[in-house]
């Protein structure tokens, strides 16, 4: 039996799509709806109303409803806007287009047959389990212990068949019970009935489809063999006359979405897209400009005098994002980064026009940038999702703030933008941007990607505006994660926050349904533009600059430690590590040299002056406890580094420690590895990294940052790693990173966007903890 994928793309599959004329025919529970002990409360799939509502508007396409279940009651539970035919009780009653109804008559041997059933189920203390349809009864034992469930479904079995042997009755078991029912009745004689008015009506000129659950649905499956596609319906592979696997809910809805895409459906896929579901009009593509929201513009105002000049920014997201928006003729909407310092639009017009796409500056005042940026960004949001709820500042004020700065962006995105850009908001800040182009009206497609970690449930709970954030991140047609750890925090907590979600689907992306709404949440590894530093770190003037650096430090081991002045980085662990390996481990004493380059950050808020004063005081403690004549432990740097100086000091490091005690991503250690033109460095790096996920497997050292001798046991058995196996597991790293790089992450974000076939991204690992070994004595370096 073959799956959806080899489905898609099966001959089958493409000639059911190109015949004129389509009979689909679907069984209603445990097909488009789950089973539920409840029958009553047996939902569609969040979805399938606007799919099918959709299908039966198109031209050629003839969906019918073959299900065990009275017509009347499947109508119910569909409550689809435009009718749809349906056989209920296995083909015993008939709903048409039209309204007209009937029923066919039972013979007096059935009634007894199902009287004396009945009586038996009752006498047992079964009534509540026993479902009355026309011409079959049926005895549920959902909700049952197993023991029970499979005594009554033997007792019954036996009993029912004696009652039918000369009733004209059969007796049938199904997931979840056992039926007698009409030997008249089954699904197989509605489907040849169909397909006889098929063929009366178009002749050979048609195609048929079929999608089945249980037993019940055998009949169909035999009687459609050469005659049609026949699909079973099942999270598992199980024996059945069906020729292909679909699981459900979200390979069923792919398939429902690849028919409803197939032909002249421009107007039902844009009402579809209203529900996250497919590209529109049925491509991969996407149809008008790239439209990139973020926190701040991808360029630096800088003031010569009267004038504003514009610099173009070096990272990777621009370098990755600027083909895209250049060949779309794209935005990016962003603030300018000056706060209340008159009008420096003039140069961003300039810009625009030598990029090939716009900047859109967004003013901020400083009341706006003080409760917005610092207050709800960086004083809730940022400690609260890297795990120091207990540095949160929850002021009401931030947060309506965060609303108004939102609504702004949306503001100017609405105005800028047409209903056929899609548009692709960054980061924390704007969590609630497309929520406020939905309520201005602008219905456009939206991506969001988080590019710092999401919390677990038991954190993000603490967040008095929980409920709200999520309800604005589910407003987006696609939501983007950094590790398959985030993406099930924020699926641990739409379940807490919203009770009925159901999630469905496998791969990295998966389908989310809340509330009505479905969403795509995904999962994609950011990266860094690998040939950029790769290429940097060749260049003669690196190596020259690389090899001075090496002399400084004469025969000593070098590690580096490059992180932004931020609590999340970890570094005061750090330094004690480096302490407590210089303390356990004495022979390193003079063999190593420790260097922390310290980007300056928020030099004006407290908090990171007195963790800047902290880290002074620890490098000022260890060097006064070891230093001899010449060597000298630890050298701090405390300013930013151009791009070419910070590739050499990576080129140079023996040793690279990444140790932020919590990280979205962390891409100093892509940097470090892309820069490691020997391939003769050794990484060490926190398990708490989302990068950890990537890198567990290929050569790192993962370490848990709060265990300070552990990080010291690394440093020591990398000190000692010997050459051969630090360049195998160099190599290793430097070619996931330029397999993965920024480019493969926009384009793999924009293709989940885009796509009708999620089952195509393949899952990405978290942390195995499990795997940890203790780090092990290494022989001496060679």
């Amino acid at each position: 039996m073959r799956d959806w994928t080899q489905l898609l793309r099966s001959r089958e599959f493409h000639s059911l799509l190109a015949a004129p004329h389509k009979l689909l025919m679907l069984d209603y529970d445990g097909t488009l709806a789950p089973f539920t002990a409840d029958r009553t409360k047996a939902i569609p799939y969040l979805g399938v109303r606007k799919l099918l509502d959709a299908l039966t508007r198109i031209q050629g396409w003839r969906v019918v409803i073959v299900s065990g279940r009275h017509t009347a009651a499947v109508a119910a539970l569909l409550d689809l806007k435009h009718p749809v035919e349906i056989f209920g009780c296995h083909g015993g009653e008939r709903l048409e287009l039209s309204g007209v109804h009937t029923r066919m008559e039972l013979g007096p041997a059935l009634g007894k047959a199902l009287a004396d059933a009945r009586f038996w189920a009752e006498g047992q203390g079964l009534g509540e389990h026993l479902e009355f349809k026309h011409g079959c009864l049926a005895l549920h034992v959902r909700g049952m212990t197993p023991q029970r469930a499979a005594e009554v479904t033997a007792e019954a079995s036996r009993i029912f068949g004696r009652i039918a042997a000369n009733a004209g009755a059969e007796v049938l078991p199904f997931d979840g019970g056992v039926e007698l029912r009409s030997a008249a009745f089954n699904k197989g004689q509605v489907v040849e009935r169909l397909l006889a008015e098929e063929t009366a009506a178009h002749g050979e000129n048609f195609a048929a489809v079929y999608l089945g659950d249980d037993l019940t649905d055998e009949d169909a499956y035999r009687v459609l063999e050469g005659r049609g596609l026949s699909l079973l319906v099942s999270r598992k592979r199980k024996p059945s006359r069906a020729s292909h696997l679909l699981r459900p809910p979200g390979d069923v809805l792919e398939f429902l979405q690849s028919c409803l895409v197939s032909g002249n459906v421009a107007s039902a896929a844009v009402q579809t897209n209203e529900q996250g579901f497919g590209p529109g009009q049925g491509g991969e593509q996407m149809p008008g400009r790239l439209i990139v929201v973020s926190n701040r513009l991808p360029v630096t105002l800088v003031r010569e005098g009267e004038n504003w000049t514009v610099m173009a920014g070096k990272g990777g997201l621009v370098t990755a994002l600027a083909p895209v928006l250049r060949d779309r003729g794209g935005l990016w909407v962003g603030s300018s980064g000056q706060v209340g310092e008159g009008d420096p639009t003039a140069p961003f017009a300039q810009f625009s026009k030598e990029a090939g796409y716009s900047l859109l500056p967004i003013e901020l005042t400083e009341a706006e940038h003080r409760n917005y940026y610092e207050g709800f960004s960086n004083e809730i949001i940022w400690p609260l999702f890297h795990d120091f709820q207990s540095r949160c500042n929850f002021v009401p004020a931030y947060w309506t703030s965060y609303l108004d700065v939102n609504r702004k962006f949306a503001r100017t995105v609405a105005e800028n933008s047409r209903p056929d850009d899609y548009i692709w908001i960054h980061d924390y800040h704007l969590m609630h941007v497309a929520h406020f182009l939905r309520e201005q009206g602008a219905n456009r497609r939206c991506g969001f990607f988080l590019h710092i970690p999401f919390p677990a449930p038991d954190i993000f709970l603490k967040l008095p505006w929980r409920k709200q954030v999520l309800q604005a991140l589910l407003e987006h047609e696609l939501v983007g994660f950094q590790t398959l750890g985030d993406r099930r925090n924020f699926l641990r907590c739409l379940q807490v926050l919203f009770p009925r979600t159901e999630v469905w689907g496998r791969g990295s992306v998966v389908t989310v349904g809340v509330n009505n709404r479905s969403v795509r949440v995904g999962t994609f590894p950011i990266s860094i533009d690998f040939a950029a530093f790769a290429k940097l770190a060749a260049k003669r003037d690196t190596a020259k600059a690389a090899s001075k650096i090496r002399e400084a430090f004469k025969d000593c081991k070098i590690l580096l430690g490059v992180d932004r002045l931020d609590y999340s980085k970890g570094v005061p662990q750090r330094l004690a590590s480096v302490h407590n390996a210089l303390t356990r481990y004495p022979e390193l004493r003079g063999r190593i040299n420790y260097v922390q380059v310290l980007v300056p950050s928020r030099e004006g808020v407290s908090e990171y002056q007195e963790l800047k004063n902290e880290i002074e005081r620890l490098v000022t403690q260890i060097n006064g406890e070891f230093t001899v004549p010449g060597w000298v432990p630890i050298h701090h740097l405390y300013r930013n580094l151009s791009r070419p100086e910070l590739v050499a000091y990576y080129r140079a490091a023996d040793i690279a420690l990444v140790t932020p005690l919590r990280d979205g991503m962390n891409l100093v250690a892509k940097e470090y590895c892309a820069s490691n033109a020997t391939e003769a460095g050794a990484l060490i790096l926190s398990e708490f990294a989302g990068a950890a996920a990537q890198f567990q497997r290929l050569g790192a050292f993962l370490v848990n940052p709060y265990d300070i001798q552990e990080v010291a046991d690394a440093l020591n058995a990398a000190c000692q790693l010997p050459v051969l196996e630090r360049k195998m597991r160099m190599h290793k790293l430097r070619e996931n990173v330029r397999r993965n790089n920024i480019s493969g992450w926009v384009d793999s974000f924009l293709a989940a966007a885009f796509s009708r076939h999620l089952e195509d991204f393949t899952l990405f690992e978290t942390v195995q903890f499990h795997e940890k070994r203790p780090l092990q004595p290494l022989p001496e370096a060679s």
